[in-house]
């Protein structure tokens, strides 16, 4: 399934929702968006985000009382799985190997260069 595009700011939000877990309190987001990510976005700022990104399709909300949750319906790790495809795709013309020589370059000691050698092996059997 092909997921919707977000933008900077949708992507944001999703990664405290993503962080958070189930049933995230619209004000606890609001905070943590704040406290974690410096993003001092007032309410009805966030209200549209939200709004946005349930018609996406990415969350549900859901009131109780005074009180808005959101629900994540998109798992992160489809997410980060797409997005990074799309990104194979289009820098890399579709070469996962110059990727992750990019990701890694210069940065792999010789542990982590027998770990990334013994996934490889994994993934070609």
């Amino acid at each position: 399934m092909e997921l919707k595009e977000l933008t900077s700011a949708e992507q944001v939000v999703m990664k405290c929702i993503w962080d958070y877990g189930k049933d995230m309190p619209l004000q606890q987001l609001i905070e943590n968006l704040k406290q974690d990510y410096g993003k001092d976005y007032k309410r009805t700022t966030i209200r549209t985000f939200v709004l946005h990104l349930e018609e996406k399709g990415y969350v549900t909300t859901y009131q109780i009382g005074k009180y808005s949750y959101i629900n994540y319906l998109i798992e992160e790790q489809d997410y980060k799985e797409q997005e990074l495809e799309k990104t194979k795709n289009f820098w890399y013309k579709e070469s996962g190997f110059d990727l992750v020589k990019t990701l890694y370059k210069g940065k792999l000691n010789e542990g982590k260069l027998k770990k990334l050698k013994k996934l490889l092996e994994e993934i070609d059997d």
